[in-house]
């Protein structure tokens, strides 16, 4: 998040929680209490049975056991319900699609996001989220795409030379994103000029490790995030030196039936055959030392490897597509019927061993200490904003996540991963009122976030009306004619 963004964000949650004045500047503001409810907090504290949580416009006053409504505020009695932070989806596209992208977020209980390819047009929906003219999550927003030729996406940041890519860098700085977001196709040289820039202008930096660069030299030079595990598999194998030396040493025009780019692939999940643990160790502690986050979008990867025919059948993808404009689920569907690799039976299998070799992966690294947090790839081909949070949330728990961890991972470390942790992630005094408010223990099944009573975003409480009324709205949108909007997705 740009430095003045985050500054005023912080200045003015901390001071309330120091005994400042509430939001609007007067000490009487309207106060909600939400009465009665199991509260896990976030912080990886044991619930709280029969807590009271205090709201004051867009912040949390208190919560807790011994917290007591006052007379004139707003008591809304939950007994029985759960109480948790409200969730951030990491790895998000196609929030400027905005009567249909934001409010699917926040119904779901996905109250902060971070948008992984910026442009004026998602910086104006920001705008109009915190004016109050939309509905949506608050948003952390990357800069476009910094990737190398031939570029990923139309419209990127190509870069060929170090100087280009220190260029792209100042633009995004310029252009007051709140980090870079680098490619697939960066050189290791252009990609070190992008982590000297971001470092010499206090400008994070994260997205895709490029193909040709070792994970150990993305976490050495500073990269924030690790987007989708890529890169990891052949920086964990016993052969890490002899792949990337293969990988350098094929043809780079992208016309060539053997170029790289479109090799990386099958050595990155061949090299699961290879994986050697006392590599993969040491990888694992360096990322924990210099807090290089791990956001595996595994909703996306095994969704990713399905046939189109298991796709375009699957009842419960199907149920969700009258959200989504048709010229959306058009290309879509064109995406997954033209432009994906035809899978034999035999792919379909060895794909899918994979999914399970990456989640064994991603069950090391939480044990290793790695930061990991949640985030879906929102806005791709058949990930469903708001909806498919909660299928990452069930795969973290696959991996060997705990549900009390991977509520963090969508919460607390979210937080902290976005820039924020000290206004978001928890609830507790002073942090922003975002909460989700559960009909069920998400401790005794992580599944039990779905099961969604109501939400408040910025202090606002969506009750089980209000979220019906606000999906109805976004079915009533998706039918009309909303141009298709062709997200970067990785």
């Amino acid at each position: 998040m740009s430095f003045l963004h985050r500054r005023e964000l912080l200045t003015g949650a901390l001071g309330l929680a120091a005994g400042g004045a509430l939001p609007g500047g007067s000490r009487r503001a309207k106060l909600t209490a939400l009465t009665g409810v199991t509260l896990i907090d976030g912080s990886g504290a044991a619930p709280v049975r029969g807590a009271t949580v205090l709201l004051a416009g867009d912040r949390i006053v208190a919560a807790g056991r011994r917290v007591r409504a006052p007379s004139e505020a707003n008591v809304i009695d939950l007994r029985g319900k759960y109480v948790i932070p409200g969730l951030w989806d990491t790895h998000t596209h196609s929030a400027t699609l905005t009567d249909i992208v934001p409010p699917l977020h926040v119904v779901h209980g996905v109250t902060c996001i971070r948008e992984m390819a910026g442009s004026p047009e998602s910086h104006e929906v920001r705008r109009r989220i915190e004016r109050g003219e939309l509905v949506g999550p608050r948003m952390v927003i990357a800069s476009n795409l910094i990737d190398g030729p031939p570029g990923a996406w139309p419209g990127s940041d190509v870069v060929t030379t170090e100087a280009e890519a220190r260029a792209a860098v100042r633009k995004a700085h310029r252009e007051r994103a709140d980090f870079a977001k680098v490619y697939t196709y960066l050189a290791p040289d252009t990609y070190a000029a992008v982590a000297s820039e971001a470092r010499r202008l206090r400008l994070p930096f994260a997205g895709h490790v490029p193909a040709r660069v070792p994970v150990q030299d993305a976490v050495r030079l500073g990269q924030h995030s690790v987007e989708h595990l890529y890169g990891l598999r052949m920086s964990t194998s016993a052969r890490a030196a002899e792949i990337y030396a293969e990988l350098a040493a094929m043809p780079a025009d992208p016309a060539h039936p053997e170029w790289w780019g479109r090799r990386w692939w099958h050595l990155e999940r061949d090299a699961v055959a290879t994986y050697d643990p006392a590599r993969a160790a040491r990888l694992f502690d360096a990322m924990a030392r210099r807090g290089t986050w791990a956001s595996p979008t595994l909703a996306t990867l095994q969704r990713f490897r399905r046939t189109p025919e298991d796709l375009l059948t699957d009842p419960v993808l199907t149920a969700r597509l009258r959200y989504i404009p048709a010229s959306v689920r058009g290309w879509w569907e064109e995406e997954v019927l033209y432009y994906r690799p035809r899978l034999s039976p035999e792919e379909v299998q060895r794909w899918a061993a994979y999914f399970q070799a990456q989640l064994r992966l991603l069950g090391a690294m939480a044990e290793a200490g790695v930061g990991v947090v949640a985030g879906t790839d929102a806005g791709g081909a058949y990930i469903f904003p708001g909806f498919d949070l909660h299928t990452e949330l069930g795969f973290l728990v696959e991996a060997g996540l705990s549900p009390m961890a991977a509520l963090r991972a969508a919460s607390a470390e979210a937080a902290r991963c976005a820039g924020l942790g000290r206004v978001s992630g928890t609830v507790t005094a002073g942090r922003f009122a975002d909460l989700v408010i559960l009909d069920a223990d998400p401790l005794a099944d992580i599944a039990n976030t779905r099961r969604i009573h109501a939400v408040v975003s910025r202090g606002r409480y969506l009750g089980p009306d209000a979220r019906a009324s606000l999906l109805a709205a976004v079915e009533t949108a998706a039918r009309k004619d909303t141009p298709a909007v062709r997200s970067p997705t990785g």
